[in-house]
């Protein structure tokens, strides 16, 4: 191991991501940092995604790992498997990091085995960087991880993109590493995991995740029936883990605004899912129109949430009868 410069693993899942994944894989390479290894898992891509790996193979610390349509958690995991740093980076196949992302996490965690660093999001829209906002969050700094993920800006859990955290590799060891029977908001499940292991949250300002939004056929757009299982599934898994950490008023709160989006999202679609959010929200006191109030268009805050979600289902199943 070089001690001045401890290797970094940066594990990339991808699927079906040939129009971005090479910008992702360059933005790696371009890091300032002396001391990378990427390792892209290759989850069963149906499309070019293979030919731009393979134009990469040959690379000095890149390595390409081929398996079937396992999913992302378990080609996170796969990647993971196949890395031998002394910390991690998850990132995902269609960001972007600045050049010095790597090598200013790298120094904030020197000195310590017991943290993880964070970055900035700066979301970009269109493919096009110029777009990029830079949107400060109130858990840009450094925080004790309960009070991290306790963020106050009404959105629930702090914003968890994979590519901002850089983790020393014995915390994702000792936490487990991805749960793979989990697809929509595995990263709910998993960072509040791995986070509660650590003693600190260290924020690195100058460590920007380059985070593309506005895509249609990403997974969170998807909301099928294993899709909101699983969002049902990892919601719980870490309302549980939370409240066993501390059974606290904001820990209710904050859970509670998760789970209102979710029931959302659940109402018309599966109502067994549906009945069984609302059990939650009543055991945690609930805050029925918290996230309503604070994040719901005007139409949603005029008619109700529940009209609103009415209109949009008619609306849907009209498109699928013309």
């Amino acid at each position: 191991m070089n001690s001045a410069y401890p290797l970094v693993s940066v594990c990339m899942p991808a699927y079906n991501a040939e129009k971005y994944v090479a910008e992702a894989i360059d933005s790696v390479l371009n890091q300032i940092y002396p001391n990378i290894e990427l390792i892209v898992c290759n989850d069963g891509s149906t499309d070019g995604t293979q030919e731009i790996l393979s134009s990469f193979a040959d690379i000095k610390n890149i390595k390409i790992v081929n398996t079937g349509n396992r999913g992302q958690c378990a080609a996170a995991n796969e990647a993971f498997k196949n890395s031998t740093g002394e910390y991690i980076k998850f990132f995902d196949a269609d960001d972007k990091l600045n050049p010095e992302h790597i090598a200013e996490q790298v120094a904030r965690l020197t000195g310590t085995t017991s943290c993880i660093a964070t970055g900035t999001i700066s979301r970009f829209y269109n493919d096009d960087l110029n777009t990029a906002l830079y949107e400060p969050l109130s858990n840009w700094r450094d925080m004790a991880p309960i009070d991290w993920l306790m963020d106050d800006s009404g959105h629930g859990l702090g914003m968890m993109q994979c590519g901002m955290f850089l983790i020393p590799r014995h915390l994702l060891e000792e936490a487990g590493l991805w749960n793979e029977s989990l697809s929509l908001i595995n990263d709910f499940e998993f960072f509040p995991r791995v986070m509660l292991n650590a003693q600190q949250m260290l924020f690195t300002e100058k460590a920007v995740v380059f985070y593309r939004s506005g895509r249609l056929d990403t997974l969170s757009n998807d909301l099928s029936k294993s899709k909101l299982l699983s969002a049902y599934n990892a919601l719980e898994l870490t309302t549980n883990r939370l409240l066993k950490f501390e059974n606290s008023t904001r820990v209710k709160k904050v859970l509670s605004i998760s789970w209102n989006l979710w029931l959302y999202h659940f109402y018309l679609n599966e109502t067994e899912l549906y009945q069984k959010a609302k059990k939650h929200l009543k055991l945690l006191g609930d805050h029925p129109d918290y996230y309503f109030k604070n994040n719901a268009g005007k139409l949603a805050r005029l008619i109700g949430w529940k009209n609103h979600k009415r209109l949009k289902y008619l609306s849907k199943k009209i498109k699928k009868l013309l």
